[in-house]
């Protein structure tokens, strides 16, 4: 394990690179400059990860907020990412006095909620406590959907993610000591979480993933979003029948048909259905 607490010399960052100063110039990267991009970033990580814990802190102020993970870029992976973007971008050449305003992502922090309509409450509270570096944008599953309706409606930019991930990213300013860094804010449900990991741990070392393991994990995110519809309908049938118990249906607004609607949205078999009907029907007597 690299120790971070050292300055790091050239061999140290061709060897755990696998580089040479030939390979990089023949990326149009600059050896040097990528050391001292390493060594600047080992000065900040102490200040990072005291602005992981913050951010995650007012994070955790909001209700709907289930679990906040945080984590501050290992100095390696930045240097990674540095390399993987110039072939994105081949124009940038990122020094110590700007890789601090185009890596968005040095400290990642990500928020999971246990339902899927929570995510627009959390949304508005991010908005509200920070300012945004951009707009946020949404990966969703489809163009048509009611998600990618809502979060186009709300400003953002929605994202078609073809492999299923579904997520919500916010870059936010923070600017301590008057040094200007941006947080990425990842937002999903803890079903999405882990189909997600699931999805990162299975394809990490499989560039070339088979068909095989692509519909598998194209399985797995089908089961994960039915398990989000799911958990919202029951949160929505409970909370409803609570209403309906307590007060005469008249005086709530509720009606029996609203309760089976709830039912009816399941991705659930009719037989299934119609047995849940029947233990609604034996709670409110219709």
């Amino acid at each position: 394990m690299a120790d971070h607490t050292q300055i790091a010399t050239l061999p140290f960052i061709f060897a755990e690179l696998n580089e040479s100063a030939e390979s990089l110039h023949a990326q149009d990267i600059n050896a040097q400059e990528l050391l001292a991009i390493y060594n600047d970033y080992l000065s900040r990580i102490n200040e990072l990860q005291d602005i992981a814990s913050l951010v995650a802190n007012f994070l955790m102020r909001q209700e709907d907020v289930h679990a906040v993970r945080h984590r501050v870029k290992a100095p390696l992976h930045l240097l990674r990412k540095i390399i993987r973007k110039k072939k994105e971008y081949p124009e940038r050449c990122l020094t110590t006095s700007n890789y601090l305003e185009y890596i968005n992502d040095l400290v990642g922090v990500r928020i999971l909620h246990l339902y899927k309509d929570d995510c627009y409450k959390i949304g508005r509270y991010i908005r509200q406590v920070w300012e945004l570096k951009r707009k946020p944008y949404a990966y969703v599953k489809g163009e048509y959907t009611t998600l990618a309706r809502q979060f186009s409606s709300d400003n953002y930019e929605v994202f078609i993610n073809p492999k299923g991930y579904q997520a919500e990213h916010y870059i936010i300013k923070i600017r301590p000591n008057k040094q200007l860094y941006f947080v990425e804010v990842q937002v999903k449900t803890l079903f999405e979480e882990g189909w997600s990991e699931v999805d990162h741990c299975l394809r990490y070392h499989d560039h070339n993933p088979s068909e095989l393991l692509n519909r598998l994990l194209w399985l797995l995110n089908q089961f994960t979003a039915n398990a989000d519809q799911v958990a919202t309908q029951i949160r929505a049938l409970v909370e409803e029948l609570r209403e309906y118990k307590h007060n005469p249906p008249l005086n709530s607004g509720i009606t029996n048909a609203q309760l089976r609607s709830h039912i009816n949205k399941l991705p659930v078999d009719e037989q299934e259905k119609q047995y849940l009907y029947t233990c609604l029907a034996s709670i409110t007597g219709h």
